[in-house]
């Protein structure tokens, strides 16, 4: 369960907000991000949880930046769902996981895809609770993986018509 590990897929993983802001904080990196998506090469995932996050952020110019990251949106996970909601309330009982970070986390391990987040303690957390979920940051896994896709991609994913 690694997000890229199958031939011919896209890469698939499930972002917080925080990664929202890693990738828009990079207008060339998001510009990429966007042309990887529509070409099918990538796919990120979001909670709702991380959508409320986004669509919260008081700055309406940053707001519009992390709106423009592509995502598709995965439904939220219910407490009696096999696997994954059992995880949210072992989750929840770890220390500086809140409701929201249960949910993204649970959301990942319900799409077996890799959660990629900057939180240290949401990543303690699952490591603990759930450590088969493949836990990505964005320097470490995500951005580099991005740019290797975008290397291997067809013209118009990196960014130069064919």
């Amino acid at each position: 369960m690694t997000g890229d590990d199958r031939v011919g897929r896209p890469l698939r993983c499930l972002i917080d907000s925080m990664i929202f802001d890693a990738i828009a904080a990079e207008p060339q990196v998001a510009a990429m991000v966007g042309r990887l998506t529509e070409a099918r090469r990538v796919e990120l995932l979001a909670s709702p949880v991380s959508l409320r996050q986004v669509a919260a952020t008081p700055d309406e110019d940053h707001r519009r930046r992390l709106q423009r990251v592509r995502v598709l949106v995965v439904p939220p996970v219910e407490p009696q769902e096999r696997p994954a909601g059992p995880v949210l309330e072992a989750l929840l009982r770890s220390p500086g996981v809140d409701e929201g970070d249960a949910q993204v986390a649970a959301s990942a391990l319900a799409q077996r895809v890799p959660l990629v987040t900057e939180d240290r303690g949401l990543r303690q957390a699952v490591a603990a609770v759930v450590p088969e979920l493949p836990r990505w940051t964005w320097v470490a896994d995500l951005r580099p993986r991005l740019l290797a896709l975008a290397e291997e991609a067809p013209g118009d994913a990196r960014g130069r018509r064919s």
